[in-house]
């Protein structure tokens, strides 16, 4: 998809909007069409920054288990059968 990044030069609103073919976006702000478009840079996977996300992914699963954990054990206290 063809999404860019602009910023207004006559508001200096920042946005983001899909650009298909010879159309000229405007400034969902002001309806100005003179947008500097600005730099996005891609999203570079590392093995840090991959080992950092497995880490939050485990970090999270484990609170997450320790919750229904939790939760199991007080529908069990309360539910005498």
């Amino acid at each position: 998809m063809p999404i860019f990044d602009f910023v207004c030069t006559s508001c200096q609103h920042s946005f983001e909007t899909l650009v298909r073919g010879s159309t000229v976006p405007t400034c969902p702000a002001c309806n100005s069409t003179t947008l500097e478009k600005q730099l996005a840079l891609p999203a570079i996977k590392t093995s840090g920054t991959q080992a950092k996300a497995l880490h939050a992914a485990k970090q999270r699963d484990k609170n997450q288990g320790a919750e229904r954990m939790h939760a199991q054990r007080q529908y069990e206290l309360s539910h005498d059968d």
